[in-house]
């Protein structure tokens, strides 16, 4: 008995070893419990990458089971809300948590009651974590702070898991079951662009849309189909592409095209008509090239889009100030996000951002010289352009070019008869010629007259006697001559600007020399565009090369007298003679009321712009007189003519264009520079004189 019972004190020691052992085995062997925490940051990591399928599998099975969804479903409805908003950034922080206590059990809990305050433990198999939430949206930042609610679950392993317990407001915290996010976007209301009076020139207008709803075709379709393509002039693939859209449904209007007929004919069923509002220019083809036209947004131009505003069914400015000023006109769209119940019922507002409406843009033409001007400009079918500003103020009045188009027809859709008339002209009638560049003839020779008398080279009365009709200045020219086509001699200044001679102020460009010269006429506008971005207006030029020099003799006589390398536009033209009505400063020409720009700058002395205006009155005055044939008109008037050939070769004849400047002396009200093309064996510049004429007669400021 005694040696059993020392066996038994002998292994005692050895079983309690064991059994701590493996105590200590099975402990060693134990899985660690689980962490909420970590389950927390998963969470965010997926949000913010918008891994919405990895979400799913971090919810309990029952929220998910209320819910109603599998996982295709759920990241198939996290993805709609998120594109509709247009969500580009999620960004979730974790609020600081309570300070955790681990329990005697080895749960987890958090909420530990803190010094100075009142409550029960949180449950130990529950955890709940704040977060901040913000998401950029097309209207904006969205921020909420939202919560997630932890359970910890056994697995079928006998294992322990934490999972989220999934409710709709953890996507936008105000959502409940049933909820649904509607996005509405706020359109702008476009900027009317409207003249000096407020009259409008790019306005709202209605229009006659016509369509079909295909429930409504009848027992035939495709017969009814070619009826209706056949009676509207359509194709019938247009017809079948337009009701075959994905968003079309049988008892919806289809809008097909535009119709100034509000009747429909009996025998054709399923087309209906309604009224649409359009951009509308009350000028029409008078002011076209000025104000432009808007077009639905094509692809390219939403790959041209950089900053992503445009969407398919936009418009945009496609030529003149309305693509100029587009951003402008267009303002800026706005857009709510909501929340609604089942029934589409607002819930509540989201993010609301105002859309903001386009600025209206009034310019300092008059409506009614720019109706009669494009008239005298177009009639009889000629090709150029007009422009009409205020000399003193440097206001445009008009500015015309013809051929134009109807931007009108631009908005509703051109027919393919009206489409193939235009693109066949050969007169180019979406061309802007106000703002195109062209040798400007005889009329600079007031320019070079400025700068040889500032640079004290040319006199009123300082004469060249010159014999016959062409001159060059030795044999070092070769077999090129200036010609003239007054045969006068001797010659002075006041006489070379009365008959236009070329001879006189080749010679008197050639005594400056190029650098003189080229510092005489430079400062008349050369080098700039007056700040006329929104007509997209080119600088002139006197040369080729970077307006630098003129680089041989010849082509200094040429460009005394407005040809060689010259390019102006007629805007610029206008410009140029605003000193000699404003005893030598130049009045910038002004587009948009209200437009800051510089002050009228000094380029030449009053005496030297009252020695040209007065030269140029002589023009109309005196018989002989390149505009006499304004001398009866009621106003006295100053003017100069110009006909520049342009050459393909030399040694041929070219095509012709007549220039024309005019200005009245006594009250300045208004300074005109026309040019017209093609005016070979028309009479030149005569014919822009004689073309003119009868407006002016009419013309009462």
């Amino acid at each position: 008995m005694k040696s059993k019972r020392k066996l038994m004190y002998g292994l005692l020691p050895i079983l309690f070893a064991g059994g701590i052992g493996m105590y200590l085995y099975m402990q060693s062997n134990k899985a660690p419990e689980p962490k909420p925490e970590v389950v927390v940051e998963q969470y965010i990591d997926h949000l913010q990458k918008k891994e919405f399928d990895q979400l799913y599998g971090l919810m309990t099975p029952a929220s998910l089971e209320a819910s109603g969804m599998n996982r295709e479903q759920f990241a198939e409805k996290y993805n709609a809300i998120y594109s509709g908003m247009q969500v580009s950034a999620v960004k979730a922080e974790l609020k600081p948590q309570p300070v955790a206590e681990t329990p005697q059990d080895g749960g987890t809990t958090s909420g530990k009651k803190t010094e100075g305050t009142e409550g029960p433990e949180q449950d130990p198999n529950t955890y709940k974590a704040e977060y901040t939430l913000r998401l950029t949206t097309f209207l904006g930042e969205v921020n909420e702070t939202q919560s997630l609610n932890l359970v910890k679950q056994e697995l079928d392993d006998g294992g322990k898991v934490w999972r989220i317990e999934w409710q709709p407001s953890m996507i936008l915290s105000d959502m409940v079951k049933g909820s649904k996010v509607r996005v509405r976007t706020l359109l702008p209301e476009r900027g009317d662009i409207v003249d000096r009076d407020g009259l409008p020139l790019a306005t709202k207008g209605t229009a006659l849309e016509w369509g079909i709803v295909p429930s409504k075709l009848g027992d035939a379709p495709d017969q009814m189909i070619a009826s209706i393509a056949q009676h509207y002039n359509v194709s019938e693939d247009a017809i079948n592409k337009a009701i075959n859209q994905s968003w079309v449904k049988p008892d919806y209007f289809v809008p097909i095209a535009m119709t100034d007929d509000e009747r429909i004919p009996a025998a054709l069923k399923g087309v209906q008509i309604q009224t649409k509002e359009i951009r509308q220019y009350p000028l029409g083809e008078a002011a076209a090239h000025l104000i432009g036209y808007v077009r639905k947004v094509t692809r390219e131009d939403l790959e041209k889009d950089a900053e992503g505003y445009y969407r398919a069914e936009d418009w945009i400015g496609k030529a003149g100030l309305e693509q100029s000023l587009e951003k402008q006109l267009r303002g800026e769209r706005g857009g709510v996000i909501e929340i609604t119940d089942e029934n589409g019922n607002m819930r509540s507002e989201v993010l609301r951002k105002d859309a903001v409406n386009g600025q209206n843009i009034q310019l300092t033409i008059r409506t009614k010289t720019q109706k009669e001007l494009y008239k005298t400009l177009s009639s009889g079918g000629d090709a150029g352009a007009m422009v009409m500003m205020d000399p003193t103020k440097g206001d445009l009045l008009a500015l015309a070019s013809a051929p134009s188009y109807d931007p009108n027809k631009m908005v509703t859709g051109l027919t393919q008869a009206e489409w193939d008339a235009y693109s066949s002209n050969e007169q180019l009638p979406f061309v802007n010629r106000f703002t195109n560049r062209y040798a400007p003839g005889s009329t600079f020779k007031a320019v070079t007259a400025a700068a040889g008398l500032m640079e004290k080279v040319t006199t009123p009365d300082k004469s060249h006697d010159i014999a016959g009709l062409q001159w060059r200045k030795d044999a070092s020219w070769g077999g090129y001559y200036v010609t003239r086509v007054k045969n006068v001699s001797p010659v002075n200044m006041v006489d070379a600007l009365v008959y236009s001679d070329n001879i006189y102020f080749a010679m008197e460009a050639l005594e400056m020399g190029s650098e003189r010269f080229i510092d005489g006429i430079r400062k008349f506008g050369f080098g700039g565009n007056f700040g006329l971005d929104e007509l997209y207006l080119k600088p002139s030029q006197y040369a080729n090369e970077n307006n630098k020099e003129l680089k041989s003799e010849v082509l200094l006589a040429d460009t005394a007298y407005g040809q060689g390398e010259m390019l102006m536009s007629p805007i610029h033209l206008a410009t140029a003679f605003t000193p000699f009505v404003n005893e030598g400063k130049m009045v910038k020409p002004v587009l948009i009321s209200g437009k800051e720009t510089s002050a009228p700058e000094v380029v030449i002395t009053p005496e030297a712009a009252n020695t040209v205006k007065d030269a140029l009155g002589e023009v109309v005055s005196r018989s002989g007189g390149t505009a006499h044939s304004l001398s009866t008109l009621p106003t006295k008037l100053a003017a100069k003519t110009g006909t520049a050939e342009l050459k393909a070769k030399k040694g041929e004849r070219g095509q012709e264009n007549g220039f024309f400047v005019v200005f009245d002396t006594e009250q300045p009200s208004f300074l005109l520079a026309a040019v017209i093309e093609n005016v070979n064996g028309r009479g030149g510049s005569h014919h822009v004189v004689d073309k003119l004429k009868p407006f002016l007669e009419k013309w009462n400021g």
